[in-house]
């Protein structure tokens, strides 16, 4: 009887552990996104955050762990380069068999006009050449400060829309848990509308 439970043990922790290894690995970018992914894989996996809080998404140096999640990827969660300029290079190097999806280049995204002297902007915004080259090598257009803020999450709806991006492409790429994403993207838009 043991040998059997032994035995029945082993091929649950087998078949557990295939369920495991099939969740895609997914990277995002910045807090914000990683907090709206996470929430729609609950229960199924968690993503790879790339950028630390504590850390400026406009120009950041990724550490090997971080470079390493994004090599590992099967799928990639980033504003843009209208946020995070220098990490367009290193997803084309490290995550070139990941499918990349940019939030700010997605037709629902309203794109907002840029509020001078927000709180949460980092860089000087007074009248410095380097404002321009800022611009000049975001390899956006539009990255300009004065024509969209790229902190389009903090609109209920972007979010919202960003919610249902990630669940479709989730779905997409893990067709086994596609329900579990949905039921996850249904509630966190119930709770971005409380």
């Amino acid at each position: 009887m043991s040998r059997k439970l032994i035995s029945l043990s082993a091929a649950t922790f087998f078949i557990g552990s295939t369920a495991i290894a099939d969740v895609p690995s997914v990277a995002t970018d910045i807090a914000p996104v990683h907090s709206l992914v996470s929430r729609v894989m609950r229960n199924v996996g968690e993503p790879n955050l790339i950028i630390p809080t504590i850390a400026s998404p406009h120009m950041y140096n990724l550490r090997p762990s971080e470079a390493k999640a994004l090599q590992d990827a099967n799928l990639v969660f980033w504003m843009g380069d209208g946020l995070s300029p220098w990490m367009k290079n290193a997803l084309g190097s490290l995550a070139s068999d990941a499918k990349i999806i940019e939030l700010l280049d997605q037709k629902e995204t309203e794109l907002l006009e840029f509020r001078e002297g927000a709180l949460f902007e980092e860089h000087d915004h007074d009248d410095h050449d380097d404002h321009d080259d800022h611009d000049d090598h975001a390899g956006h257009e539009g990255h300009n400060h004065g024509e969209f803020d790229a902190h389009i999450w903090l609109d209920p709806s972007n979010a919202k829309e960003m919610v249902h991006e990630i669940a479709h492409e989730l779905g997409d790429l893990d067709p086994a848990n596609k329900d579990k994403y949905e039921a996850n993207a249904e509630a966190t838009i119930i709770a971005l509308d409380q």
